[in-house]
C-alpha cells in the first residue's frame, strides 16, 4: 500500500509500468525511486517516497536491542509500494486481520511538493498514535496537508512488547520504540535536504500516543538540536497512560517471560530466550495483562536511570526545553472510551461496580495505594454524577467528561504550564459529518468531538472512512486547522490570531487557550477550570471523601 489503496491504483493506471513516472533521489545511503501520481485536495502534485529504511531490521539478535542505523544499499531502492506495519498488539492488523504485522518494519515515508535542495521547506514529522500498541505511518497520507509548502514525513516504530518491554537494565533497555523515533528524527536531520526540506526547521507532531511521544521526544536529550517545534494533539508526557513506573514494567517483563516459557532472570538469559519466541505468542501472552477493556497500557514508556543513551534519564519535571510547543484536546475526547465500553456491552458493569472498575478505567492503580482506591473512586463518582448512579444511558455527557479529564485534560495543561519556553493551548471543538465514535460504537448513539476526530482535518484517513463525505463546515475547519499547525511549524507561534493568544504561564491565575470551531477562532480563558481543579486537588491528595461535590457542566 502506498498511502491509500486508491493511490496505488492511480500509480498503476497513470504510469502503466513501474518507474515510467518515477522520480529518483540520491542520499548518502543510496538511490531512492519514488513517484508523483498523488494529488492534493487542490490538485497539487506530491512526490512520494514510501518504505525507506532508517534502521537495520530489529530481528533475531537485534530483537529487544536499541535501533542501529540502516546500512547503505547498492541497487536503487523501490520506494513506491510499502504497507509495512510493525507487529500490532491488542488489535488486529488494520490491513489484514490474519497478519499481526512484521518485525522488519522500521521505515519512514517522505512526501514533498518540491524535490529541490534549494527549496528548504519546513519539515513536519508525524508520529502515529495507537496506545503504543498499534498503528503505522502509512495510514496517514499527505493529500490535505501538502497544499501548504511543507514536507511530511511519517514513521514506524516498534510497538507493544517489542518496543517497550524492558529488564530495567542495559540488557533490554527501556523505551526502544521511542529510540526508534529518535533515530528516525536523526535520519530526517541528515537526509531531508535531498527531498527539498530544511533540516533546521523540523516540527514533530503526533496524536494520542503519538502526541505523548512527540512531547517525550521534546524532553529527551537524545534529540538536542534536531527538533525545532512540537505539536502534541490529545496527549503529553503528563497523561496517565504515557509513563509506566519502572518497577511495574520490569515486573511485567518477567511475568511475560514466564508466560512464554522463558526464565525471568538473569536478564541475559531472559533476553536470549525471548529473542526466539514467535511473534504470535508474544501478542497472545501480552494480551493477558489487560485489566479492563479501557485502562492501563500493557507496555509503554518509562523513566530510565541516567545510563548511556537513556531516552528519559530523569523524571519529566527534571527535564525541559525551550522549543516552541503547542498542545490541546478535543472537547469530547472521552466519547472514544464510552464508545468502546458501549460496543462491548460493559456499561452495566461500570454502573454496578464503579469502585472496582474506575481505578482500572481511569488509570488510578499506580497513582494511589490500594487501600485508597475505593475512596478515590467514590470522590470521582460524586463529583461527576452527584448522588446519581454511574449510568451511561442517563449521564453520557458526564461519562465523556470524566474520561476526557483524566486521560487528556490534566496532561495537556500540565505539559503547557511546565514547559520552559512558549507553550500554546487549544480546544478543538468541531463535529465532522463522520466521527471515530461511529466506528467504535457502531450504533451511532454517542455524539461528541471525540478522541482522534481532529485527525479528520489533516489526513484523508481513507482506511477508516472509505466513503467519507465533507460538509462545507468540515472543509472550512480543515483548512483553518491546517493553517494553524503549518503556521506554527514555520513560525513557532500562531501569527494569524493577531497576537491575542498568549502563551500559557506557570504562575498566572488565568490561562488562555484557542477555541477552534466552525464559527471561527476565539481566545478564551481557563479551559474546563472546575473539572481541571478537581483532578489537581485529587491527585495532590487535597480532597476528602466527605467534601461537598456536585455535578458540573462547564461552559467554554
Amino acid at each position: 500500500m502506498k498511502v491509500s489503496f486508491w493511490a496505488k491504483s492511480a500509480l498503476i493506471f497513470s504510469c502503466g509500468v513501474l518507474y515510467s513516472c518515477a522520480l529518483e533521489v540520491s542520499i548518502p545511503n543510496g538511490k531512492i525511486i519514488g513517484f508523483d501520481t498523488l494529488r492534493t485536495r487542490d490538485g497539487r502534485v506530491i512526490h512520494s517516497f514510501t518504505g525507506i529504511p532508517f534502521a537495520k531490521p530489529p530481528v533475531g539478535p537485534l530483537r529487544f536491542k536499541e535501533p542501529q542505523p540502516a546500512e547503505p544499499w547498492k541497487e536503487p531502492l523501490d520506494a513506491t509500494n510499502n504497507a509495512t506495519m510493525c507487529v500490532q498488539f491488542e488489535f488486529a492488523n488494520l490491513f489484514d486481520p490474519n497478519d499481526p504485522g512484521q518485525e522488519d518494519c522500521l521505515v519512514l515515508h517522505v512526501y514533498s511538493p518540491k524535490v529541490d535542495k534549494s527549496a528548504r521547506l519546513p519539515v513536519m514529522v508525524w508520529i502515529h498514535g495507537g496506545a503504543f500498541q498499534m498503528g503505522a505511518g502509512s495510514v496517514y497520507g499527505p493529500e490535505l496537508l501538502l497544499d501548504k509548502d511543507v514536507i511530511l514525513v511519517t514513521i514506524n516504530y516498534r510497538l507493544g512488547t517489542l518496543g517497550f518491554l524492558s529488564t530495567g537494565d542495559e540488557v533490554i533497555p527501556a523505551n526502544l520504540g521511542l529510540k526508534d523515533q529518535a533515530l528516525a528524527i536523526k535520519w530526517v536531520h541528515e537526509n531531508i535536504e535531498y527531498f527539498g526540506g530544511n533540516p533546521d526547521l523540523v516540527t514533530l507532531f503526533g496524536e494520542s500516543a503519538g502526541a505523548m511521544s512527540a512531547h517525550l521526544n521534546l524532553l529527551s536529550p537524545l534529540n538536542k538540536g534536531l527538533i525545532h517545534r512540537v505539536i502534541s494533539m490529545s496527549g503529553s508526557g503528563y497523561c496517565p497512560s504515557a509513563i509506566i513506573p519502572p518497577q511495574l514494567l520490569k515486573d511485567r517483563t518477567k511475568a511475560l517471560a514466564v508466560l512464554c516459557s522463558c526464565p525471568p532472570e538473569p536478564s541475559h538469559e531472559l533476553r536470549k530466550c525471548m529473542q526466539t519466541v514467535p511473534v504470535e505468542l508474544l501478542v497472545q501472552m501480552a494480551n493477558r495483562f489487560q485489566d479492563w477493556v479501557v485502562g492501563d497500557l500493557n507496555f509503554a514508556p518509562t523513566i530510565e536511570s541516567e545510563t548511556k543513551n537513556a531516552f528519559l534519564p530523569k523524571e519529566l519535571d527534571k527535564l525541559g526545553s525551550k522549543i516552541p510547543f503547542m498542545t490541546g484536546i478535543t472537547s469530547g475526547e472521552g466519547g472514544f472510551f464510552a464508545s468502546i465500553i458501549n460496543r462491548v456491552g460493559l456499561g452495566n458493569e461500570l454502573k454496578e461496580n464503579p469502585q472496582r472498575v474506575l481505578p482500572s478505567a481511569l488509570l488510578l492503580k499506580s497513582r494511589f495505594p490500594r487501600d485508597k482506591l475505593s475512596s478515590v473512586a467514590k470522590q470521582i463518582q460524586k463529583f461527576y454524577f452527584g448522588d446519581k448512579p454511574l449510568d451511561m444511558n442517563a449521564s453520557m455527557e458526564e461519562v465523556i467528561n470524566m474520561f476526557t479529564d483524566r486521560w487528556f485534560l490534566h496532561g495537556a495543561v500540565e505539559a503547557a504550564k511546565k514547559h520552559h519556553g512558549d507553550a500554546y493551548l487549544y480546544l478543538y471543538d468541531h463535529l465532522h459529518a463522520v466521527s471515530f465514535n461511529d466506528i467504535l460504537d457502531g450504533a451511532g448513539i454517542i455524539k461528541s468531538v471525540t478522541h482522534a476526530d481532529d485527525l479528520l482535518d489533516i489526513f484523508p484517513l481513507q482506511l477508516y472512512f472509505p466513503e467519507r463525505t465533507w460538509t462545507e463546515a468540515d472543509v472550512k475547519v480543515s483548512r483553518k486547522f491546517i493553517d494553524i499547525i503549518t503556521d506554527f511549524a514555520k513560525n513557532g507561534k500562531l501569527t494569524d490570531i493577531d497576537s491575542k493568544l498568549q502563551p500559557v504561564s506557570k504562575t498566572a491565575k488565568t490561562q488562555q487557550y484557542l477555541h477552534i470551531t466552525a464559527q471561527g477562532l476565539a481566545v478564551k480563558e481557563n479551559l474546563y477550570s472546575k473539572r481541571l481543579n478537581f483532578w489537581l486537588s485529587l491527585l495532590d491528595g487535597k480532597l476528602e471523601e466527605t467534601e461537598s461535590s456536585r455535578q458540573i457542566r462547564d461552559e467554554f
